[in-house]
């Protein structure tokens, strides 16, 4: 039995619009695919029951919200990463936590105001939590992401 689940073209359809803006209406999704607004919900609650869509990550615009940059932490830790994400989600404005593998055991973007409150969450971390080492990476502006560049269709292998 594979694991891998197939999903038909306006499944892929229905899922670009989603992950473009997950905000967007189930009228408007229906113009777009040429079905009922019924239909599409139908369409939706199916791939949720089959796994594939299982929640929503919103990037909200940093400068309505009022804040000038978006960074990545990487955090090579000697400790439990629960107390660093833990200190994160409590003193930062944390988008996106994950424990990961590789040269960082923890990594987190986070939207911040100035350089200078992320050179004191920093500091916070090394002193608190008796980090390794502690890398950030500051974006050039809001993120542009590729949506169309995603192929959720599996390739067929030989």
């Amino acid at each position: 039995m594979s694991s891998t689940v197939k999903i038909d073209t306006i499944d892929d359809k229905i899922l670009h619009i989603l992950i473009e803006d997950a905000r967007t209406s189930l009228k408007d999704i229906a113009k777009i695919c040429n079905l009922s607004s019924a239909s599409v919900l139908n369409r939706i609650k199916r791939l949720k029951k089959r796994g594939i869509i299982t929640g929503v990550t919103l990037f909200p615009s940093i400068k309505e919200i009022g804040f000038q940059i978006v960074a990545t932490i990487g955090i090579e830790t000697y400790a439990n990463t629960d107390g660093i994400l833990k200190f994160l989600t409590q003193h930062t404005y944390l988008i996106e936590p994950s424990k990961s593998l590789g040269e960082y055991d923890l990594s987190a973007v986070i939207y911040a105001e100035d350089f200078t409150s992320i050179n004191d969450i920093v500091e916070k971390i090394r002193i608190k939590y008796g980090v390794k080492k502690v890398m950030v990476n500051v974006w050039s502006g809001y993120p542009n992401f590729n949506f169309q560049n995603i192929d959720l269709q599996p390739t067929k292998k030989g």
